[in-house]
């Protein structure tokens, strides 16, 4: 069974039964359906069907010639409100069933991306194109969790104003790190100079300072899973939904971490403390990402 689906507010689904009549109901009750063809007399469906505020539950069905719609697989999304720029996004194919990752390199992060593709048909629909010389470069990152808390404090709220009046520093770093990707010695001796410098001040600051406070935010890959992220960010915004099924509330916040900005749906019972614009969200995520492939 797929365990984030109780992240947009269905925990109490016990086994693999309970989630299939949910997504039979989900299937005959669509608000959104996009279709391709992908073969004689065969189309590929993506049902999607919406709870409000960027949540719901993807279906990937297949049509055959006979009229027999068969599942492939299905799984609960948070779509992103921000689009993100990255310097080349590639598409993966999962082995197992009708799914996609995204790969990108984050110069901000400083890592490599692998998120689950939210709209695999715009992907396929593409590649029956031959669209292949195209490659995309923009997407919206939403992202799922089970597994979070709120941290705050009067500390924290005078780190997070100057958060955003910093674009020239970090734009600068950005050009380091591309410069040092393509070999530049000089760069690559300024980012060196820097980390050095970044290590002596926090070797300083945490002898008499809380960790939280030194770090304000953090990304970084967790476990096994490629899609599965430990993030620590600010919050920007914070919607609230109670879903309509089983009147569970869940919170999609809109969160920064090192100028990646991306939505994160927790249900209200996985979130430890109260979310409030400019507190910081601290969480395991499960990454997912909406390609723009026009």
């Amino acid at each position: 069974m797929h365990s984030y689906f109780r992240a947009i507010g269905f925990s109490k689904l016990r086994n693999k039964s309970e989630q299939n009549k949910l997504v039979t109901a989900a299937l005959n009750d669509a608000t959104d359906k996009r279709e391709i063809e992908v073969g004689s007399g065969t189309k590929l469906y993506q049902f999607n069907r919406t709870f409000g505020c960027g949540l719901g539950i993807s279906i990937i069905a297949e049509l055959d010639e006979s009229g027999t719609i068969s599942v492939d697989h299905s799984f609960p999304y948070c779509t992103g409100t921000h689009t993100c720029t990255q310097p080349e996004i590639q598409i993966e194919p999962h082995s197992d069933k009708e799914a996609f990752s995204g790969i990108s390199d984050d110069y901000a992060l400083g890592i490599t991306l692998i998120y689950a593709l939210q709209n695999p048909i715009d992907y396929i629909r593409s590649n029956w194109l031959n669209d292949y010389y195209k490659i995309p470069k923009k997407v919206k990152f939403g992202a799922l969790s089970i597994d979070g808390r709120i941290l705050y404090g009067v500390q924290l709220q005078e780190m997070a104003l100057p958060y955003e009046k910093q674009p020239i520093s970090n734009k600068e770093r950005l050009n380091l790190i591309k410069k040092a990707r393509n070999g530049d010695p000089e760069a690559i001796e300024n980012l060196t100079l820097d980390e050095m410098d970044t290590y002596s001040l926090i070797t300083k600051r945490i002898k008499q300072e809380d960790l939280y406070t030194v770090v304000e935010t953090y990304f970084m890959p967790y476990g096994i899973d490629n899609e599965q992220y430990s993030i620590m960010g600010v919050i920007q915004k914070i919607e609230e939904l109670t879903n309509e099924f089983s009147d569970e509330l869940v919170y999609n916040l809109t969160v920064v971490c090192n100028d990646l900005t991306l939505n994160v749906a927790i249900n209200s019972l996985d979130l430890e403390g109260e979310p409030k614009v400019g507190r910081r969200f601290k969480g395991i995520i499960w990454l997912q990402g909406q390609v723009d492939f026009m």
